[in-house]
């Protein structure tokens, strides 16, 4: 049997959470906060909604056993099974994309063949500053809502120079706007 759960009341970074999502649906960034259960800790669940509709959700929680400082944890799953014949291709992708970003996080897992993107940051919790973590979360939306529909054709097989070529777009429509 695992460890018994943890009373949401007694956990403080359930309390930070649950702050720090008021202060973002405050500025009209829908979020959910989740209680701890077994080893994952309390989370906050934030939708990221491109033009197209949503397309994944951003889990933010407290590392648990870092706190001096705090270690917040940002990651993003995205829901594309990597071909077996891809990794190579998908695995050079993401390190082209991470290379042009203020900060980095695409990650392959080749042994679950999962792609995510993972930002770690450590933080003040006394006080917590919302626009602290504002700056990630507007940069983790960008990349993902900007990329993943080429990392999704990076997953299925597509060749490099064509994912050179429509990063080259991507990048071409970022300097536009």
């Amino acid at each position: 049997m695992g460890p018994a759960p943890l009373d949401p009341s007694e956990d403080p970074a359930y309390e930070l959470l649950g702050l720090l999502g008021e202060e973002l649906a405050s500025g009209e960034i829908d979020n959910r906060l989740v209680a701890a259960e077994g080893l994952a800790p309390a989370q906050l669940v934030i939708p990221l909604v491109a033009d197209s509709g949503e397309i994944a959700v951003i889990n933010l929680c407290f590392l648990p056993e870092h706190d001096l400082p705090a270690v917040l944890q940002y990651i993003v799953a995205l829901e594309y099974d990597v071909q077996p014949g891809a990794v190579e291709t998908t695995a050079r992708f993401l390190h082209m994309v991470n290379s042009g970003l203020p900060l980095t996080g695409f990650e392959l897992g080749e042994s679950v063949s999962a792609v995510v993107f993972r930002y770690l940051q450590a933080v003040s919790v006394q006080p917590l500053v919302t626009e602290v973590v504002l700056w990630p979360l507007s940069m983790i939306f960008h990349a993902v809502t900007r990329f993943s529909p080429l990392i999704a054709q990076a997953c299925a097989g597509a060749p490099m120079e064509e994912l050179v070529s429509g990063y080259g777009l991507a990048m071409a429509e970022l300097y536009r706007s």
